[in-house]
C-alpha cells in the first residue's frame, strides 16, 4: 500500500511540474512590460528569443533567466520538502531529475496553447545546472562567444543542448542512470528544436 501512495506521489508531482511548465514566462512579461501579446509578435511563439529579437533585448535575457530560475528553485524546493519527509524510496536525483523533465515538457507543450510553446533553452539551462553546474557553465561560455561574435543562433543553442552531457559524460563523474536521463532529455529537446526551426522556416 505504501508503494502505490508514493507511485501517486510521484504522478501528483510530474502533473504539478507539467503544470508549472505551462506557465510563460516569456507571455507573462511581453503582456506586463510592454502590453504586448507575444502570440502576436514576430514568430508568434512565447519564446525568449522572440521577446529578444523581437521587443526588447533586456526583457528576453530577463525571460531566459527567470526560465533558468524557475526550474533550478522548483526542483531545489522538491528536494529539501523529500528531505525533510525522509523520503528515500527512489534515488533522489534521479527523480527530481523526472521532474524536471515534466516540467520542461509543459513549457515546450503548453496545454494551454494547443502545446505550442517555446523551444525549452533556459529552462533546459536551470535543470543542468543542478546537476552538472561546470559543463553547463562552459557550455553557456562558448555558446556566448558564438551567439554574440559569430551571429551562430541556432549552432549556440544546439550547443548548450548536446555539449554538457557529452562532457559530464567523459570529464565528470555521474550516475549511468542520470547520464541516460540527461541523455534522453537532449535528445528530446534536440528534436523538437528541429521541429520548431523547421516550422519557422529557418531550414
Amino acid at each position: 500500500m505504501t508503494e502505490i501512495l508514493y507511485v501517486l506521489y510521484a504522478v501528483a508531482i510530474c502533473v504539478m511540474s507539467y503544470t508549472l511548465g505551462c506557465f510563460s514566462t516569456a507571455r507573462v512579461i511581453a503582456k506586463s512590460c510592454k502590453k504586448l501579446n507575444v502570440y502576436g509578435v514576430g514568430t508568434g511563439l512565447a519564446i525568449n528569443e522572440n521577446i529578444y529579437l523581437n521587443i526588447s533585448k533586456p526583457l528576453g535575457a530577463l525571460a531566459a533567466l527567470l526560465d533558468a530560475t524557475k526550474i533550478y528553485m522548483y526542483l531545489l524546493i522538491l528536494k529539501w520538502v523529500f528531505n525533510s519527509l525522509g523520503l528515500t524510496v527512489l534515488s533522489m536525483k534521479e527523480m527530481i531529475f523526472a521532474f524536471g523533465f515534466f516540467m520542461i515538457l509543459g513549457h515546450c507543450f503548453p496545454i494551454y496553447h494547443k502545446f505550442k510553446g517555446g523551444r525549452g533553452i533556459f529552462i533546459y539551462v536551470g535543470l543542468l545546472m543542478i546537476y552538472i553546474p561546470i559543463p553547463m557553465l562552459i557550455a553557456l561560455a562558448i555558446a556566448g562567444v558564438l551567439f554574440f561574435v559569430f551571429k551562430q543562433v541556432r549552432f549556440s543553442q544546439y550547443f548548450i543542448v548536446l555539449f554538457p552531457p557529452f562532457l559530464s559524460t567523459f570529464f565528470f563523474d555521474t550516475s549511468r542512470v542520470l547520464m541516460a536521463l540527461m541523455g534522453l532529455t537532449a535528445v528530446v529537446m534536440g528534436v523538437l528544436n528541429y521541429f520548431v526551426s523547421k516550422r519557422l522556416g529557418e531550414f
